[in-house]
């Protein structure tokens, strides 16, 4: 195999996953950029790279690594992988969402076609073991033939964390086309994550022209509904979610000869102590699924695996950059579907963020402005500044 060096754009939190995978993989890390110099502090005593830059373009100019990790704000996201495509970077590892709307994710991949470089946005839940033996068990027709499915999530935002869930939902149904969808959106919190607004809950009903139809619940639509005074709110949509038993998300697979549950992440060995990861029912019969645990490399560090094989061989990869138009796509029609209040047919016709759209126009206005809520700053903004200072 090729030796490879890597850099990271956006060295905070979020950024340790993927430093994690490089080390397992034996692949150094070279440089890091940020514009927050205590950031890059941490990164070099962590990673031990030596280069360190408050302006992403330069970094890719005067180290021009093999591999780099987009791990910004949505927003930049385009921008950056656009900059290291130009740059000549063989193999891009973007954070998920892959781009704010489609216009932007159609940037991002003429860009790549352009340079050759090989993209690919870190839905990397792909490769969490319980994941992949759910999509094993379905295709190999342990529960028959696939007829519905249901998705939950407890986080309340499409872009930020839904963006998983779909995800999951199309790649355990085996990657379907989606035909149309109905959906609807709550953005009246003035909810921010990111560095921009985001609902707080949200309801799509997908159809794909396999046949095969979906439902999906995400926010205070999904969770356990709070309770007053010892009296539960019946606010939920899902009333299967358990805080207890379920993480992050949750999937129902119904087939023609049983159903798969699929009962979220696994970060511990406590997590699937009491509920296993994954189940079949079989009208009154339950399969416990025993799952490969702890795995034995990370999730992002298989998918940086895999991106090395697609740069030397040129096979594909399950999170390329069109995979991830696919997702972004997706997202884009249930906003859309909100802001038309009807169905939206496939291909998605709009190139803004209806969402984001909805936001300016006023039909959810930002909450508690009189009273000094903080708004995030534009993080495009914050590292031109930083730049050009």
């Amino acid at each position: 195999m090729t030796d490879y060096r890597a850099a990271v754009m956006g060295c905070g939190r979020m950024a340790r996953g993927h430093m994690q995978a490089y080390k397992e993989l034996g692949i150094p890390i070279v440089a890091g950029a940020d514009i927050s110099e205590d950031a890059l502090q941490a990164f070099a005593e962590e990673t031990g790279a030596e280069g360190l830059f408050t302006d992403y373009r330069r970094m890719l100019a005067e180290v021009k690594p093999d591999l780099v990790s987009v791990v910004t704000h949505d927003a930049l996201h385009c921008e950056m992988v656009v900059a290291a495509a130009e740059a000549g970077i063989r193999g891009i590892v973007c954070e998920k969402p892959m781009a704010m709307d489609l216009a932007e994710a159609d940037e991002m991949l003429a860009a790549c076609r352009a340079s050759g470089s090989r993209l690919t946005i870190s839905h990397q839940r792909y490769y969490m073991p319980q994941y992949a033996r759910a999509r094993e068990l379905i295709a190999d027709g342990a529960i028959g033939s696939v007829v519905s499915a249901e998705a939950s999530l407890k986080a309340g935002c499409l872009m930020t964390d839904g963006t998983h869930t779909i995800h999951m939902l199309l790649a355990l149904l085996g990657e379907p086309e989606v035909d149309h969808l109905l959906g609807q959106v709550d953005g009246h919190e003035g909810y921010e994550y990111y560095g921009h607004r985001c609902e707080n809950a949200g309801i799509a009903f997908l159809a794909f022209t396999n046949q095969v139809r979906a439902s999906m619940v995400w926010g205070w639509m999904a969770r356990e509904a709070a309770r007053e005074g010892g009296i539960r709110r019946q606010q939920s949509l899902d009333p299967s979610w358990s805080d207890e038993r379920h993480r992050y998300h949750h999937f129902i697979i119904h087939g023609d000869e049983g159903r798969l549950e699929v009962y979220g992440d696994v970060f511990k060995i406590t997590d699937i102590e009491s509920t296993p990861a994954v189940r079949i029912f079989r009208g009154s019969e339950i399969e416990d699924i025993e799952i490969e645990w702890p795995a034995p490399v990370s999730a992002i560090g298989l998918e940086i695996k895999d991106l090395m094989e697609t740069i030397e061989t040129g096979a594909p990869h399950p999170l390329d950059g069109e995979n991830g138009r696919k997702i972004t796509e997706a997202m884009i029609g249930i906003y859309e579907s909100a802001r038309r209040r009807s169905i939206v047919k496939f291909p998605v016709e709009a190139r803004d963020n209806p969402f984001l759209a909805m936001c300016e126009t006023g039909d959810f206005p930002p909450q508690g402005d009189e009273t000094g809520r903080h708004v995030a700053p534009n993080p495009r903004e914050r590292w031109r500044v930083r730049r050009e200072s």
